[in-house]
C-alpha cells in the first residue's frame, strides 16, 4: 500500500474518530440525562423487569445476525451479490429469532421468577428483526468510515425514542412500557435512516459463489460474540435468577450506567481501528504503535474518571438517582473499576479480527467464560455485591488473556503494553485520592453540589499531573496527541501542546 494511501486513510480515520467521539459524547449526554429522569420516575423494580427483556434481546440479537454483516467490513471489496446475500439471510434469521423469542416468553419469565416479564419479552422480540435488517446498512457505513451518518441516526433515534416517547409515557404512569416503546421507536428510526443512507440492493439471494467465505467468517464472529456476551451478561442473568426484580434493577442499571459510556467509546475505537487496520494489515509495526497509544489513552484520560467515581459512589448516586437507588452503592465501585479493563480488552479484539484470527480470541476466552459462569454463581450465593467484585476480578483476568493473544499476533512483549499504561495508572491514583479527600471534606454539602465540586477537583488534579509530569504520557500517546492537535485551531493547539511534549 502506497504512503499516500496510508496517509489518506489515517486522515479519514482521525475524521471518523472526531465524528464518532463527538456523536458519542452528544448521545451519552442525552442518554445519561434521560436515564436519570426515567430512573427517578420508575425506580429499581420497573427497571428490573425491563432488564430481563433487555438481557434476552441482547442475547437473541446474535442469532438474528450471526456475524454475516461484519463480513461486509472485512472484505477488501464488496459486490452487490455480497450485500444481497447478507440482507436476505438477515431477513430470514431475524424473522425466525423474533418468532422463537416471542413464543418462549412465558418460559423465560418463569426462569427469572417474574411473570410480568413475559409481555415485555414478547413486545421486545421484534427488536431482533429490526436490528437484523439494519445491520447491512450500518456495516456498509462503517466500512466507509461514515460515522457522521451513523451518529446522526443513533442520536436522532434516541431523542425520538426516549426523550419524545419514553419520558412522557413514564411521567404518565406507563411504568416499564415507557422503556419498551422507547426502544422500539429508536430501533425503527435507526433502520429507516441507515437504509436511506445506503440504498443497498434488497433483491433476495440465497446462495452464490462467495457465500461460504462470508458464512465461515460470520460463524467465527458469532461464536466469539456469544462468548463475549456470556462474559458480559452472565452475571446479570445469575442476579436475575437468584434475586428479585428489584436487585436485578439495581445491579443492571448500575452496570448500564457505567458500561454505556464505556461501550460507546469502545464502539468508536473498535470500528475505526478495525476498518483502518484492515487496509494496512501488513504493517504490524504501525498497528502495534497505535495499539499501545490507545491503551495509554484509556489509562491516562479515562481510568482517572472511573477510579474517582468508585471513590465517590455514594455521592454520585445520591446526587443523580436519589434515595430509591441508594443500595446500588454496594455494586457501583467494583463495576466502575472494571470499566477501564473492559475498554483495554475491547481494543485488542479488532487486531485479531483484522488478521483473520477471530478464532484465536474465541479460543482464548472459552475457559474465561466458563470460569465467569462458575465464579458468578458461587458469588451470588453470598450477595449481589459479591457478584460485582467477582466480575471486577474476572475483567482483569479477561484483559490479561486477550492482551496476551494480541501481543502474540503483533510479535511484541506484553511488558511494552503494560509500560504504556503505567503513567496513566499513576495519574489515576493521584486523581482518585484528590477527589476522595475533597468529597470527605465537603460531606456536609448537598450531594449535587458536592458532586460538581468533586468533578472540578478531579479535572484540576488531572490537568496538573499532565502539565507538571509530562513524562507520565507515553511516547506513543504523545505522538497520537500531536496528530490530533494538528487538527485543532492553532490557538487551542498551542495551549494544549504539553500533551505532546516528552
Amino acid at each position: 500500500m502506497s504512503t499516500e494511501v496510508v496517509k489518506n486513510l489515517g486522515s479519514r480515520s482521525l475524521l471518523a474518530v472526531f465524528w464518532g467521539t463527538g456523536g458519542a459524547a452528544t448521545r451519552l449526554f442525552l442518554q445519561f440525562g434521560a436515564q436519570v429522569v426515567l430512573a427517578r420516575v420508575l425506580g429499581p423494580e420497573q427497571y428490573g423487569i425491563f432488564a430481563i427483556g433487555a438481557i434476552v434481546i441482547s442475547f437473541s440479537n446474535f442469532f438474528s445476525d450471526i456475524g454475516l454483516a461484519y463480513g461486509l467490513i472485512q472484505k477488501k471489496s464488496v459486490s452487490p451479490s455480497d450485500i444481497r446475500f447478507v440482507f436476505t439471510w438477515q431477513i430470514i434469521l431475524g424473522t425466525v429469532v423474533t418468532a422463537c423469542v416471542f413464543f418462549a416468553a412465558d418460559n423465560i419469565a418463569l426462569f427469572f421468577g417474574d411473570p410480568r416479564a413475559a409481555g415485555v419479552v414478547q413486545a421486545l422480540a421484534v427488536i431482533c428483526l429490526l436490528n437484523a435488517l439494519a445491520a447491512p446498512s450500518i456495516n456498509l457505513l462503517k466500512r466507509e468510515l461514515d460515522f457522521k451518518r451513523i451518529q446522526i441516526s443513533q442520536i436522532s433515534g434516541f431523542i425520538l425514542g426516549y426523550v419524545v416517547v419514553g419520558i412522557p409515557l413514564a411521567l404518565a404512569g406507563f411504568q416499564v412500557w415507557s422503556l419498551v416503546l422507547a426502544w422500539l421507536v429508536q430501533a425503527m428510526f435507526v433502520l429507516g435512516f441507515a437504509y436511506r443512507a445506503t440504498r443497498h440492493a434488497v433483491r433476495p439471494l440465497i446462495h452464490y459463489d462467495e457465500a461460504r467465505a462470508l458464512s465461515t467468517y460470520g460463524g467465527t464472529v458469532l461464536f466469539t460474540n456469544l462468548i463475549n456476551w456470556m462474559i458480559g451478561n452472565i452475571d446479570r442473568v445469575i442476579v436475575g435468577q437468584v434475586f428479585a426484580s428489584r436487585e436485578i434493577g439495581l445491579y443492571a442499571t448500575t452496570y448500564n450506567m457505567l458500561q454505556t459510556p464505556s461501550s460507546s467509546i469502545l464502539g468508536i475505537i473498535q470500528q475505526v481501528f478495525f476498518s483502518a487496520s484492515s487496509r494496512v494489515v501488513d504493517n504490524q509495526q504501525q498497528i502495534a504503535s497505535t495499539y499501545r497509544a490507545l491503551v495509554s489513552a484509556v489509562a491516562t484520560y479515562l481510568m482517572p474518571a472511573f477510579f474517582s467515581l468508585a471513590v465517590v459512589a455514594d455521592t454520585f448516586i445520591a446526587a443523580l438517582y436519589g434515595p430509591k437507588w441508594s443500595d446500588s452503592a454496594e455494586v457501583f465501585p467494583a463495576i466502575a473499576i472494571a470499566m477501564p479493563l473492559f475498554l483495554i480488552w475491547g481494543m485488542s479484539t479488532p487486531l485479531l479480527w483484522t488478521a483473520g484470527h477471530a478464532s484465536k480470541e474465541f479460543k482464548a476466552q472459552v475457559p474465561v467464560a466458563l470460569l465467569w459462569l462458575i465464579a458468578c454463581w458461587f458469588a451470588a450465593q453470598n450477595s449481589f455485591a459479591a457478584v460485582a467484585w467477582t466480575v471486577c476480578g474476572l475483567y482483569l483476568l479477561r484483559c490479561i488473556v486477550i492482551i496476551a493473544a494480541a501481543c502474540r499476533y503483533l510479535a511484541i512483549r506484553p511488558a511494552s503494553v503494560a509500560a504504556a499504561a503505567v503513567g496513566g495508572l499513576l495519574i489515576s491514583a493521584f486523581v482518585a485520592i484528590g477527589v476522595g479527600i475533597a468529597d470527605h471534606l465537603l460531606h456536609e454539602i448537598a450531594p449535587f453540589i458536592r458532586l460538581f465540586l468533586d468533578v472540578v477537583v478531579g479535572a484540576m488534579v488531572l490537568f496538573l499531573c499532565l502539565r507538571i509530569f509530562p513524562s507520565l504520557v507515553s511516547t506513543e500517546l504523545a505522538r497520537l496527541n500531536a496528530r490530533i492537535l494538528e487538527k485543532l485551531p492553532s490557538r487551542m493547539a498551542r495551549k494544549m501542546a504539553f500533551l505532546s511534549r516528552q
